[in-house]
């Protein structure tokens, strides 16, 4: 990874590859949520969204939840996803608001994915996603969401290493522990306040070990709305509605499947049993409140390590009061971020930077934050103040399924 001191985001031999129990809805493969909170709810997956582990070029990649829809046939199965794809099957699988599948889609494709056809994959680099195939380094990297450093991408993630640690996208069975056992605490549930301390125990592991650690918007935003998913999703019904988020309810969906000696197995993501998701949408309203509860409750201000562990650079923004301060500190930041293609030779800036703030604008218009009227230069400028881009992530970064905790 590249630290810039002056910048602080075949099919049926497939599936007998994995063990029966992945083919099956066997209690050990899926976890029986007993009663839920099921009035008015939608059970999910339906019928005719059967559980389908991955096959050998199928993506799969660091988000669950992506993960999940893909193995249910909600996403594509083949991990190779479009806008459509993404907007209508986190709609229907867990009821994200529009407006927010549309912001984590911006991010996630203009970062990551390929601009000309629109696409993205879920897990490595693919050239299925490409206008040119297999010649896509002509125009630049794609690197799907396993591209670290990017937007979608970053350190401190609940179950998944940091990339210095650890280049696999797999859930890390110990991570799974070590947030199972801050839930304990919570008497089991994986409420708002146990992912703050999920979000505060990974970031301190982060500072101290990591000397090209970096929390810094775009990613360390996401990183804190992905530990608010974790209740506002992962419950079985509405969190905060007499909706649960437990073990029964969260372990199958990040592919933890516990073995009899008591250890932990990283195995394909799948809904659980007996499952009903949220009865409305979580917005981006929704999600930048939850964030900021994250930033303000919990001491993780943000900065990176400037190549070894004692030398972390803070980054001050000013204090962050209200969602709309908040809303405008993202705004600034993915329009001044130009995507990591921008670091690449041959990929057109002004059509990057032009995606970025069109599609942006509208999704922001309601805080009240400034139009964002820059030019090549001075994105250029922004973007060498906000970020720090990791290198490409290799083909072999795909989750491997079946490691264990110790």
């Amino acid at each position: 990874m590249i630290f810039r001191p002056a910048c602080l985001f075949s099919l049926f031999a497939a599936c007998n590859a994995f063990p029966a129990y992945l083919r099956s809805e066997s209690p050990l493969s899926a976890q029986d949520n007993g009663d839920a909170n099921v009035d008015g709810l939608k059970r999910i997956p339906d019928a005719a969204h059967p559980f389908q582990p991955p096959g050998p070029t199928d993506q799969r990649g660091p988000c669950p939840g992506l993960n999940t829809l893909a193995n249910h046939g909600y996403l594509p199965r083949s991990g190779i996803v479009t806008q459509a794809d993404v907007i209508a099957a986190t709609a229907e699988g867990f009821n994200m608001g529009p407006d927010l599948a549309e912001l984590l889609w911006i991010i996630s494709v203009a970062y990551d994915g390929d601009l000309i056809t629109g696409k993205l994959s879920i897990g490595g680099p693919d050239p299925r996603t490409a206008a040119l195939g297999s010649l896509e380094p002509l125009l630049g990297y794609e690197g799907g969401l396993d591209y670290h450093s990017t937007g979608p991408e970053g350190d401190t993630t609940a179950t998944r290493q940091d990339q210095y640690f650890n280049e696999s996208r797999a859930l890390d069975p110990n991570l799974y522990i070590q947030m199972q056992s801050i839930a304990a605490k919570y008497g089991g549930q994986y409420t708002i306040d146990a992912m703050k301390d999920v979000q505060k125990a990974r970031y301190d592991h982060s500072l101290a070990h990591n000397p090209i650690f970096y929390f810094l918007p775009v990613e360390a935003l996401v990183m804190m709305g992905a530990k608010a998913f974790v209740p506002a999703f992962l419950s079985n019904g509405t969190f905060g509605a007499g909706g649960i988020a437990n073990e029964a309810s969260i372990a199958a969906i990040f592919g933890a499947r516990k073995l009899p000696d008591g250890r932990y197995e990283n195995v394909p993501e799948r809904f659980p049993r007996n499952w009903f998701r949220r009865g409305t949408p979580f917005s981006l309203v929704d999600t930048l409140a939850a964030i900021l509860d994250f930033y303000t409750s919990r001491d993780i201000p943000f900065g990176a390590n400037a190549g070894r562990v004692d030398a972390f650079v803070p980054l001050d923004i000013g204090a962050i009061t209200d969602v709309n301060g908040l809303a405008c500190v993202l705004k600034q930041a993915l329009q001044a971020n130009v995507p990591s293609s921008i670091a690449q030779p041959g990929r057109d800036l002004e059509a990057v930077v032009s995606f970025i703030v069109d599609r942006i604008d509208p999704l922001f218009q309601d805080f009240g934050c400034p139009s964002y009227n820059a030019t090549q230069r001075e994105v250029y400028s922004a973007a060498s103040q906000w970020n720090q881009y990791g290198p490409p992530a290799s083909a072999d970064q795909r989750p491997k399924y079946g490691q264990t905790s110790s």
